[in-house]
């Protein structure tokens, strides 16, 4: 990002073969900053818009999404090139699915996000193991 122009980040993991399935969407929004910094907003604000009061109510594992989205965010911030690494990341939404989301996918789904706010890609990417497993070299 070297314009001063805030930009955001959207990726959706969507994998599936015969034997697992895979999926996490992650939103961030970007914004240069002197140093880099990981956020997190209201990431799941759209469980009341989508199904009212009722199912907002926090889930037993999403702090353990939240983490993994500030683990993925910084995980890309860090293998940005030193001079792009001037990035304020607010992670914005978290989308999963109880059935198909494992240990990996939000991380993964947040870095692809950041990387594609910032418009740059690592040398070497992430990727989606045998097993269904995210992989982070």
């Amino acid at each position: 990002m070297r314009e001063n122009v805030d930009r955001g980040g959207k990726y959706r993991l969507l994998r599936q073969t015969s034997r697992w399935a895979r999926f996490a969407q992650v939103t961030v929004h970007g914004a240069v900053a002197t140093e880099p910094e990981v956020r997190m907003g209201d990431v799941f604000g759209w469980r009341g818009r989508s199904y009212g009061t009722a199912p907002c109510a926090s889930r037993s594992d999403d702090q353990r999404i939240r983490a993994e989205a500030r683990e993925g965010a910084w995980y890309a911030l860090m293998r940005l090139p030193e001079e792009a690494r001037g990035v304020s990341v607010s992670v914005v939404e978290i989308v999963t699915a109880p059935a198909d989301t494992g240990p990996g996918d939000v991380k993964f789904a947040a870095a692809d996000a950041v990387w594609q706010a910032v418009g740059q890609k690592p040398d070497q990417h992430p990727w989606i193991g045998e097993d269904g497993s995210p992989v982070f070299p």
